[in-house]
């Protein structure tokens, strides 16, 4: 998508090739060797800090996955997760000194970014694990980040913030609760201020189910009562980078099992393959 003001879409990997892109992909890998260096723990794109317990993390990569040139790690951070957050950057002004909000992402390396550009930045999260590691990195670092373990269904804070963002996580949340989630963004947000997501899309999970752009006008923009940035309609390109394991080739009959008894699936698409991918990233800009 070559469009500039198409910024409420779905990942694209040459929006990585411009100038801005690249001196961001630049800044994360120094952001990431920094804290390497400095015995600092990141939480991978499965929001977890070990993908070895995460043994079909590669099949959900998609077939044919390449990463980006010159990346520091890709094993833990591939591409779509630079996308997402380059995506986000590009498209707000932050600036030092400023508020945000970042739902779910605790320990990511999303909100670590942010504080090392000086933002002060609040996290929730529901693993008591990356909150705390959260915590202790902003002390190792010095940085404006506050972490607590809290349910985004139950936001509680007293003030309000310049940005609010969330790097997918929104499909993990049962749709009638998001839509709740939603409805109280407005209220959190300064006059002006922005909300900025990425989510999976057209991920086959019966209780993903953000598939199509009215999809993300009902779940997201009508309920949050905000204002839409940019292009008014949702973009919706073809293309798909990632393959959910369910439908994997190879037939990985426990782990399907597991995910027909917790409803992602039903159970006759047990024996159902694909050979090519099923799902990408979208993302939505809106403001108050």
């Amino acid at each position: 998508m070559k469009n500039s003001t198409v910024i409420n879409k779905t990942m694209d990997r040459e929006d990585l090739n411009s100038p801005q892109a690249i001196k961001i992909i630049e800044e994360l890998n120094e952001l990431i060797t920094e804290l390497r260096a400095k015995g600092v723990k990141i939480s991978t794109w499965y929001g977890s800090f070990d993908l070895d317990n995460e043994p079909l993390e590669p099949i959900n990569r998609g077939y044919g996955y390449t990463p980006l040139d010159n990346v520091v790690d890709d094993r833990n951070f591939p591409w779509f997760l630079y996308w997402e957050i380059i995506w986000i950057v590009l498209h707000n002004r932050f600036e030092a000194g400023q508020h945000l909000l970042d739902l779910g992402g605790s320990s990511s390396l999303f909100s670590y970014y942010m504080a090392s550009k000086g933002l002060n930045v609040t996290t929730v999260d529901l693993q008591q694990d990356l909150v705390d590691n959260g915590n202790l990195s902003a002390e190792i670092m010095h940085w404006k980040l506050q972490n607590y373990a809290m349910d985004m269904r139950d936001l509680n804070f007293d003030f309000e913030f310049d940005h609010i963002t969330s790097v997918c996580v929104f499909e993990h949340i049962p749709m009638f609760a998001r839509v709740e989630i939603n409805k109280k963004i407005k209220v959190m947000l300064k006059q002006g201020g922005h909300f900025s997501i990425t989510f999976d899309y057209r991920n086959p999970s019966r209780l993903a189910r953000i598939n199509t752009a009215q999809d993300v006008h009902d779940q997201f923009i009508i309920p949050s009562g905000l204002t839409i940035r940019g292009n008014s309609k949702f973009y919706d390109d073809p293309t798909n980078y990632l393959l959910t394991p369910f439908f994997y080739k190879k037939r990985l009959f426990k782990y399907k099992l597991s995910c027909i008894r917790d409803k992602h699936f039903l159970p006759w698409e047990y024996f159902k393959t694909k050979d090519e991918n099923d799902y990408t990233f979208g993302s939505l800009f809106l403001k108050k």
